[in-house]
């Protein structure tokens, strides 16, 4: 009797454990797969982030599915291209260009990680290249305007620094250059005005304003008479003008008469081309190039051979009720190329237009 009650005991305590190991068995295995969809949820959410642009969400969310499933290599995968992006953000955002250089290229080589993170990655890479850019043209723009205004060329630095300030400075990362350039343009127009009313003390109310202000006017003018157009009378500037333009007339109609005598027999009906006609030509083209209105600023055009013309272009305005005229830029027009060249204010020497 004794023996099969222990049997029976025996049987009943094997019974029971069986069913604690496997309620056991099926308690871990739930607690297994809850955690599975739970690290599923938290990426999903993580690369949902990522498409909303919550980088810093998508950054919670990875590091939540790293908390179910530890040391897990997608889930640290999205994590750190997810971190670099964030600091490559940062950083340019700081202007610490190369250091938001070294975190956006981590981004765009990843290969394991977020196909959406590679291609705000590469857009913010095109940012960072194109600001690069900007920044060491414009920059060249003001060291430019200062070399100018401290060597004295008031009209040239004036222009260069306008230049400067049309460009589109709104991003946040120009502000420092932008109030420099505005406090430099200050200065210029300060002592342009300055040096005008000089002028204008001495010759007031003058006719010819325009051939005053022109560099190669005044050249022209000192060639022919020994003076100074910025100092010369009205009267002196319109008999030199006259003589100009009757010299110009006569030149042009001998070698027109020349001309038209050598090629009579080959093309008579070539049609005669005067100065004033060539210099309007010129005008027109080199408007199309550069963009800049003859009706917005002044033209001053010269022509140095057959096919090369001097191409002066000022901007006049206000300052303080005084009138002052900045130097656009002095070019070179070639018609047979239509090639057109910029002088460097400060070392004279042309170089190819870029607008």
């Amino acid at each position: 009797m004794k023996t099969k009650k222990s049997r029976f005991s025996l049987m009943l305590v094997l019974v029971m454990s069986i069913f604690v190991i496997s309620a056991c068995g099926n308690e871990s295995n739930g607690a297994s797969s809850s955690k599975g969809n739970e690290y599923d949820t938290a990426m999903r959410e993580g690369k949902q982030s990522i498409a909303e642009k919550d980088y810093a969400g998508a950054e919670e969310a990875f590091n939540e599915a790293l908390g179910f499933k530890e040391k897990d290599a997608v889930a640290t995968t999205f994590l750190n291209q997810t971190k670099d992006y964030i600091a490559a953000e940062n950083k340019y955002t700081n202007g610490k260009l190369e250091e938001a250089k070294v975190a956006v290229e981590k981004v765009v080589t990843e290969k394991n990680g977020s196909k959406d993170l590679v291609k705000v990655g590469k857009e913010l890479e095109t940012k960072i290249n194109k600001f690069e850019t900007q920044q060491k043209e414009y920059q060249a723009l003001y060291d430019s305007s200062q070399k100018q205004f401290d060597a004295g060329k008031l009209d040239d630095a004036a222009g260069t620094i306008e230049e400067l300030l049309a460009k589109d400075l709104s991003n946040s990362l120009f502000a420092d250059l932008k109030q420099q350039a505005t406090e430099l343009k200050t200065k210029i127009n300060q002592a342009q005005a300055t040096k005008v009313k000089e002028e204008q003390a001495i010759v007031p109310d003058s006719k010819y304003k325009t051939e005053r202000n022109s560099e190669l006017a005044g050249k022209e003018f000192t060639a022919a008479t020994g003076k100074d157009i910025k100092t010369a009378t009205d009267e002196e500037i319109a008999a030199w003008l006259a003589t100009k333009n009757a010299t110009q007339s006569s030149g042009t109609t001998a070698t027109d008469s020349s001309a038209n005598a050598e090629s009579s027999s080959t093309d008579s009906s070539q049609p005669e081309v005067s100065l004033d006609t060539e210099k309007n030509n010129v005008l027109t083209a080199v408007e199309q190039l550069t963009g800049l209105s003859s009706q917005d600023n002044q033209y001053y055009i010269t022509k140095e051979s057959a096919d090369l013309f001097q191409v002066e272009i000022r901007h006049a305005h206000t300052v303080d009720g005084t009138e002052i005229s900045n130097m656009v830029g002095m070019f070179q027009y070639t018609p047979s190329t239509k090639g057109l060249t910029k002088m460097d204010p400060i070392t004279g020497a042309y170089a190819p237009y870029k607008k």
